[in-house]
């Protein structure tokens, strides 16, 4: 029981409930997130490179300000009843992988015509490999499909 009546949660609805939830969950998210590149658990490949520019000293005030953020969400959570968002990663490939199927249909050659002519031997160099990434991206999303 609450001594204080101010200290007591405003009602939510249940659409207010649900939405406050997806709002903090998107927030952590990114929090962990910001953490996690602070931290210089940075991500490279072949075609993209993630670089720190961040101080020592950023990088410490960086995580207390994060960490911070994330207590005052907990406390949120906690006075309101607020649920943890889930995220399955089925969910969450399944979105990507056929985003990155559009974005690969869209690599071949002829759909390159939209930023200027296309050399008329750049389709034997380029189609065979961009339909191999399709093949291989429609793979794991033939595979995640039929698990579920």
């Amino acid at each position: 029981m609450i001594d204080d009546p101010s200290q007591a949660p405003a009602p939510l609805n249940e659409h207010q409930h649900r939405a406050l939830s997806t709002r903090l969950g998107l927030l952590e998210q990114q929090l962990y997130e910001a953490e996690r590149l602070t931290r210089d658990e940075l991500g490279n490949g072949s075609m993209f490179e993630t670089c720190s520019d961040l101080t020592y000293d950023e990088k410490e005030k960086l995580l207390r300000l994060l960490a911070q953020a994330r207590q005052v969400i907990g406390e949120l959570r906690d006075r309101f009843g607020l649920a943890p968002q889930r995220h399955d990663v089925r969910h969450w490939l399944l979105g990507h992988f056929s985003i990155l199927w559009n974005i690969l249909h869209d690599s071949h050659a002829e759909k390159l015509k939209g930023f200027g002519e296309v050399a008329n031997d750049l389709s034997p160099q380029l189609d065979p490999q961009i339909d191999q990434l399709i093949e291989i991206v429609s793979s794991v999303r033939s595979l995640i499909s039929s698990s579920s």
